[in-house]
């Protein structure tokens, strides 16, 4: 598998900024970066041409319904047993922990062992998991209680510590050709939101209908499909690697790398106040009397303006710049939410949830194949294992966050104050940007002179 083409430039710039010549390196670098475009993809599917993407994408998508469906009825399922905002940030953070202890180690393991074993090995482990909530939520056991998901949240945490780096890593194998991989980035997105849209409506209907011991059911059912097109693939076999691997090396390349550490400062920043937001949705809708089906009318609508974002980059995303993307979308994405903060009544909240699922994907889908770009394949799995971690990991805090600060202000002023303080920090990282870029040119126009 060939290699992600890196400059001199590049690679001497992630060594050390120890003295004025490399920081003049890296200077450049970050000039570079900015204002050299993207290969241009060949159509908004192109990488739907490659079997073994195909086949993930498919499988992957009747998965990712079926995981919306578990979501979605299992934060109902905790709002309904305990009434507390509380509760709902404490499932997240039960997620959180054992994601943020392990998922270092799940790099390791992605860049060590075959991706594909690992991926089949955690998505059975998975559907084990929602079986036994259907179980439980059957009440032909025990009765289900909160404190029951809030294990099996945690379990379910640990697993996506090895699945998520595994899968991230995973994309660039099933390519043929390296400028498919924004548009595969894009599509994977596109296939996530397009779920997104599917699993609270069938959720809504079956929670109605069936109840919620079906939702976490047909999600345990869901992952055969996956499980399947993983073993359909024609990957080349891999030998475990024997040479010594550094656990902590994507920090360091990280730390080194300025514009890829600037951009995960971003993402964390989202995660912790903006995507987070969704933690407290089944309290939007009783703020407004509209029970379960404000919930999923919720859910749809933010999945409507994420699929619409997405389907956008998939075909004119490489036409784009990536900065604009980044922080407009991040920019956009808070002020969306700052303004439906002052709602008043439910359909404004619907309409700005359509733009904010499009700034949060646009965004999110940017950043991601920034990274994903910039990235050596030595490193791949141990780098997205940390920008999953930051991701993943600080999405479940944030839903504590903004439990506990609903519990305390309510639903409304607690969404203003994380909008408001993640505009903030959007606005100080852009401005960092702006300053690293303008070292840039100065650094570049000396060396000409």
């Amino acid at each position: 598998m060939s290699e992600i083409p890196v400059s001199p430039a590049t690679k001497q710039a992630g060594d050390t900024h120890a003295n004025g010549t490399n920081a003049m390196r890296q200077a450049e670098v970050d000039a570079a970066m900015v204002s050299v475009p993207s290969v241009r993809s060949r159509g908004p599917f192109y990488a739907l041409t490659f079997r073994n993407f195909r086949l993930f994408f498919y499988g992957q998508l009747v998965s990712v319904v079926g995981t919306w469906m578990q979501q979605v009825a299992q934060n109902w399922v905790v709002w309904d047993l305990t009434r507390d905002p509380r509760w709902l940030g404490i499932v997240s953070a039960a997620n959180a922990i054992p994601y943020v202890m392990f998922s270092v180690w799940g790099g390791h393991i992605a860049d060590r062992y075959s991706k594909r074993t690992i991926l089949i090995w955690m998505q059975t482990v998975q559907m084990l998991l929602a079986f036994a909530l259907a179980l439980l939520a059957s009440g032909i056991w025990i009765k289900l209680q909160a404190w029951h998901i809030v294990v099996l949240s945690a379990h379910l945490g640990l697993c996506s510590a090895f699945n998520v780096p595994a899968q991230q890593a995973f994309v660039i194998e099933l390519i043929e050709r390296r400028d498919a991989l924004s548009n595969a980035i894009a599509l994977s997105s596109l296939r996530f939101n397009i779920a997104r849209v599917i699993g609270p409506l069938m959720a809504g209907v079956v929670l109605q209908k069936l109840g919620a011991t079906w939702c976490f059911t047909l999600n345990g059912l869901s992952f055969i499909a996956v499980i399947i097109s993983l073993l359909m693939m024609n990957v080349p076999h891999v030998e475990p690697t024997t040479h010594d691997l550094h656990v902590f090396e994507g920090f360091a390349y990280i730390l080194r790398t300025r514009k890829v550490l600037r951009v995960i400062m971003l993402i964390g920043a989202g995660s912790l106040f903006t995507w987070s937001v969704s933690t407290i949705f089944p309290m939007l809708s009783d703020h407004f009397h509209k029970r379960q089906a404000g919930f999923t009318m919720i859910m749809i609508f933010n999945g409507l303006g994420a699929a619409v974002g997405a389907s956008l980059l998939a075909g004119a995303g490489d036409r784009l710049s990536r900065r604009l993307q980044v922080y407009g979308g991040a920019i956009l994405f808070c002020l969306s939410l700052g303004v439906m903060s002052f709602a008043s009544e439910f359909w404004q909240i619907l309409v700005m949830l359509i733009i904010g699922g499009f700034a949060m994907i646009v965004f999110g889908m940017a950043a991601q194949t920034l990274v994903q770009e910039e990235v050596p394949d030595e490193l791949r799995g141990r780098v997205m294992a940390v920008y999953s971690l930051v991701f993943q990991g600080l999405f479940p805090v944030g839903g504590l966050e903004i439990g506990f600060l609903a519990n305390r202000f309510h639903v409304l002023p607690a969404i203003r104050i994380n909008a408001v303080i993640c505009l903030a920090v959007t606005i100080a990282i852009f401005l960092w940007s702006i300053s690293a870029r303008r070292r840039a040119e100065l650094a570049i126009a000396r060396t000409a002179g």
